[in-house]
């Protein structure tokens, strides 16, 4: 039996639910880095400020389409309404059969419809954010639940993602902890903390003096 290769979108797998059967197989466009080059006049080079402003490259959203062909031509009129309903314009979480592991978020719609005596095609367009995420992570967010800290902790954040690792602390208990990093130090005050300055595209150590309870949330992004 031939695989029939597609996708899942919120939910719903394009040829199992939709009846859509892509006609090559599925895949997602790369994000166009987003590239500034400064133009100095009396120099034939250009100076190269695409990390300038954020410290780091960043990329445009992923667009790109997907063509399909309806599977049962008898029912192209029902198919067609169905995926207009479902989807066009629609926020989506999108998932390839080639990548379980993995999410896309974005918007998607209906862009072309074709009609023949022989098939039926549509063509579905994407704009997705750059990065894609793990399936195990709620809207890209991983997060480690109760740390607690009894006088002093340590705790390596892995960084196996392509996105930079920016931690956000929630600090559980009544009291403030300190936290050390990198040699700098940083007051965790009871509730949601965030220091834009502690960032990594490596391997974290993080050291906690105090008492309590602190969950770690970050976002871990693959390209």
């Amino acid at each position: 039996m031939v695989k029939v290769y597609g996708m899942l979108i919120n939910g719903l797998h394009s040829f199992n639910d939709l009846g859509l059967v892509a006609t090559s197989r599925p895949r997602i466009q790369l994000p166009e880095p987003k590239l500034e080059y400064l133009q100095i006049p009396g120099r034939q080079e250009s100076i190269d400020i695409s990390e300038s402003l954020a410290g780091e490259v960043l990329y445009e959203m992923r667009e790109g389409c997907f063509e399909f062909i309806v599977a049962n031509k008898n029912k192209w009129s029902e198919t067609c309404h169905s995926v207009k309903t479902l989807i066009h314009g629609k926020s989506v979480k999108l998932s390839l059969d080639d990548e379980p592991l993995f999410y896309y978020q974005g918007r998607m719609w209906v862009s072309d419809f074709k009609s023949d005596k022989n098939y039926s095609t549509l063509t579905l367009n994407y704009k997705l954010q750059p990065y894609k995420y793990s399936v195990d992570d709620s809207d890209g967010v991983h997060t480690i639940w109760g740390v607690q800290v009894d006088d002093k902790r340590e705790i390596t954040l892995v960084h196996d993602f392509d996105m930079t690792l920016i931690p956000e602390f929630n600090n559980l208990s009544s009291n403030s902890m300190l936290l050390d990093s990198n040699g700098k130090n940083y007051e965790i005050k009871t509730g949601v903390n965030r220091f834009p300055q502690l960032r990594s595209k490596i391997n974290m150590s993080l050291t906690f003096v105090g008492n309590g309870m602190v969950n770690i949330s970050y976002k871990r992004g693959w390209l």
